[in-house]
């Protein structure tokens, strides 16, 4: 009689230790970073049969449960050595400051001794510290996704190559808080302004203007390159117009930073999207990120997705989208970011009046949608 219920009590001690252990586990986050994206990836999409919570509250514990801080903490960790908004967006009134008293291959003070330089602190960075960031793509998945007020409940909102927002507000948002610009869309933009056709022109100040005080910054080598005159062009077309928008210059081009991403997926990358360094850059500012419009597959349960919400083109062959998507799902499922795919199945005017940020139900579903991607 003491022997079984000796043994019914040595089974119970021991599953209350697992469970223990389990729990201590989840708080502490203490997976690591080097496991985090080389194991072999089962990803999946969002269930969008899954009703939304049934109240604010509810939705923002959800929200907030999503996010393991731990392994933020640990990919802010790394993306900070590569990534600084001090070095890579400074305001554009500063630029003749930064040659004058910089040098501009080192950052250092000109005046400063060569053994004990000091870093160029004359230079200033409009961007500040953010607890909730979205990061949105030009994904053509979000059209039909319903994901504006979403969006705009984020108290950060950063853009890639300033796409345009007003007419798809309901699926985009509309703010647009950074945007970050390429070598061809500076181009693209410039040709605009100095374009002899009017409503063209008027077209392209009025995107420059969607979001009072946005901060337009380029991102890739500046110092010496013709992006400095056709910045000059952007800025002088802003002030003209009384525009409120921020220009601003790297002093370190985007393309400086891959190393970032060979550290965090464990094998050489390639050429990143201006998408993925945007990300990268906001990782260093920003507490929580929600990432929207990053999905590079041509279909969505069996429906046709566009390579841009609000254009025609065909999809670049530059940039290895596969394996990006498939680092952002990893990071999703390691609490890093919420990578929101499909719809926001969420009352836009509660989370509009209610909320600093919204959530999508992002829970993940069996259907496999790349399956034995690995980062080795």
């Amino acid at each position: 009689m003491i022997r079984p219920l000796f043994h019914a009590t040595v089974f119970a001690g021991v599953g209350m230790i697992t469970i223990g252990l389990l729990y201590v586990y989840k708080l502490t986050g203490t997976l690591q970073l080097n496991r985090v994206f080389t194991r072999r990836l089962n990803l999946t999409t969002p269930d969008d049969s899954r009703p939304p919570p049934a109240s604010i509250e509810q939705l923002m514990a959800a929200r907030e449960a999503h996010f393991n801080m731990t392994n933020i903490w640990k990919v802010q960790n790394i993306s900070r050595k590569y990534f600084n908004p001090k070095l890579h967006i400074i305001y554009f009134s500063d630029f003749h400051v930064f040659l004058e008293k910089c040098d501009p291959q080192t950052f250092t003070l000109r005046n400063s001794h060569p053994r004990r330089p000091r870093p160029c602190n004359v230079v200033h960075t409009p961007i500040k510290h953010y607890r909730t960031c979205a990061v949105v793509g030009n994904s053509g998945i979000l059209l039909h996704s319903s994901c504006g007020a979403e969006i705009d409940a984020h108290e950060f909102v950063i853009r890639s190559n300033l796409p345009p927002v007003s007419p798809y507000r309901t699926d985009v948002g509309s703010r647009t808080d950074l945007t970050s610009i390429n070598v061809k869309r500076l181009v693209q933009i410039t040709e605009a302004l100095q374009s002899f056709n009017a409503t063209r022109r008027k077209a392209m100040l009025a995107r420059l203007g969607q979001t009072p005080g946005m901060v337009f910054s380029y991102s890739f080598g500046f110092v010496g390159s013709n992006a400095k005159r056709r910045m000059h062009i952007v800025d002088a077309a802003i002030k003209k117009n009384n525009l409120s928008t921020i220009t601003a210059f790297p002093f370190r081009s985007f393309l400086d930073s891959k190393r970032l991403y060979t550290e965090l997926v464990g094998k050489q990358w390639g050429f990143a999207s201006t998408g993925l360094n945007t990300f990268a850059l906001a990782s260093t500012f920003c507490d929580t990120i929600s990432m929207y419009g990053f999905y590079p597959m041509s279909t969505y349960q069996n429906k046709p997705v566009p390579y841009h919400y609000y254009d025609n083109m065909p999809p670049s062959d530059r940039h290895d989208f596969d394996a990006e998507y498939a680092m952002l799902r990893q990071m999703d499922e390691d609490g890093v970011i919420r990578h929101v795919v499909g719809k926001c199945n969420i009352d836009s005017e509660n989370l509009t009046a209610h909320s600093p940020v919204g959530y999508v139900n992002g829970t993940k579903s069996k259907r496999r949608l790349l399956q034995h991607r690995t980062f080795i």
